[in-house]
């Protein structure tokens, strides 16, 4: 999981481990600490005083607890922190594919043929049958071209975004109420 995170207090390494209980712990990892200077006023006095603060996202992983936990993460924190940032992005993208999939599967029924409104002729002519087909690839257009598609698109492309999955902006629906 990924957490963007706002302190005046800089974390002093680039992870730590808590919750140790039953053999296991969870691992929080600091990463892209980022330091800026922010002025606040002291109520006390009314003087503006400038202080550091920083910013930086956690990643945060379950794994069983040992003794030397500590020392085998610091001999390879770029894979400890490689790793848990893959499995955090692939969980966050799991679940907007999720919402993606259920409001895509819940417009399904806009797509369907029986849309077209479509009505055979009781007596078949050419022009009748002109005339039909000429409704049908109207029907089609609509259906092909129209908000709903332009709508279901938007929502198959999600993944393109540029923030995804971490910052994603949903399509509307213009047809929804």
């Amino acid at each position: 999981m990924k957490q963007k995170t706002y302190s005046d207090i800089r974390p002093e390494k680039n992870f730590s481990i808590e919750n140790i209980e039953n053999g296991k712990c969870t691992v929080l990892f600091f990463d892209d600490i980022q330091e800026e200077k922010q002025e606040s006023t002291n109520m006390e006095n009314q003087e503006i005083v400038e202080k550091n603060v920083y910013s930086y996202d956690i990643y945060s992983i379950e794994v069983p607890y040992r003794e030397n936990l500590e020392e085998v993460i610091e001999s390879d924190i770029s894979n400890w922190l490689k790793d848990v940032k893959q499995k955090a992005y692939d969980k966050a993208a799991e679940e907007i594919r999720k919402k993606r999939n259920k409001l895509l599967e819940e417009t399904d029924k806009e797509m369907c043929l029986d849309r077209l409104n479509l009505k055979m002729p009781e007596e078949l002519t050419a022009s009748n049958l002109l005339s039909g087909i000429k409704e049908f690839f109207e029907g089609l257009a609509n259906i092909f071209n129209g908000k709903m598609a332009k709508y279901r698109q938007e929502l198959r492309d999600i993944t393109k975004q540029k923030g995804f999955p971490y910052n994603v902006v949903w399509p509307k629906n213009e047809d929804q109420k």
